[in-house]
C-alpha cells in the first residue's frame, strides 16, 4: 500500500512540474534592477541615444556595477541592448517583431513585475500581448490586453 501511495504521489509531482500552471504574481526573485536613466553613466546614455535616436518607452536595468541593459521601442519593434559604463554596446536583439509594445502594456507589466526582465514580447492574433520572462532559471508568461489589463500569468 505504501509503495502504491508513493508511486501515485511521485506521478502527481512529475505531471505538475511538466505543465503550465497558474502562479502568483509576486515579483520576488527577479534578477534585473530597474533604474532611472539619470542613474546610468552619461557616456552610456549618449551612446544609446546616438545609436537609437527616437527610441521610446526606454527602460534601463543595472546588471552589475558596470553593465546595463536597455529595452526600448524603435522602428516599430521592441529591442534589447547591452552597454558597459563607457558606452560600448555589447549586445543588441529585437525582442518583438510583431510591432511596438504599447506604452500602457509596458507600464502595466512594470507595475506588477518591477524587477523582471522580458526576453520576448509577442503580439497574439487575438490582440493581446504576451511577455516572456525569467526568474532565476524558471520561465514565466504574462498576457495583457491592449489596454494593459493582465489576462493570464503562468509558469511556462
Amino acid at each position: 500500500m505504501k509503495s502504491i501511495l508513493l508511486a501515485f504521489s511521485s506521478t502527481l509531482i512529475i505531471l505538475a512540474s511538466c505543465s503550465k500552471s497558474g502562479t502568483d504574481d509576486n515579483p520576488a526573485g527577479g534578477s534585473a534592477n530597474i533604474i532611472s536613466s539619470s542613474s546610468v553613466p552619461a557616456a552610456t546614455v549618449a551612446a544609446f541615444t546616438t545609436e537609437f535616436s527616437g527610441a521610446t518607452a526606454v527602460e534601463w536595468q543595472r546588471n552589475s556595477s558596470s553593465s546595463f541593459t536597455v529595452q526600448f521601442n524603435h522602428s516599430s519593434q521592441r529591442h534589447d541592448a547591452g552597454y558597459d559604463d563607457n558606452g560600448h554596446r555589447s549586445s543588441h536583439s529585437i525582442i518583438c517583431i510583431d510591432g511596438t509594445v504599447p506604452e500602457i502594456v509596458l507600464q502595466a507589466f512594470r507595475q506588477r513585475f518591477p524587477t523582471d526582465n522580458v526576453y520576448e514580447w509577442k503580439l497574439r492574433t487575438d490582440g493581446t500581448w504576451k511577455a516572456h520572462f525569467m526568474r532565476g532559471s524558471v520561465k514565466y508568461e504574462a498576457t495583457y490586453t491592449a489596454s494593459g489589463d493582465l489576462v493570464k500569468f503562468e509558469r511556462a
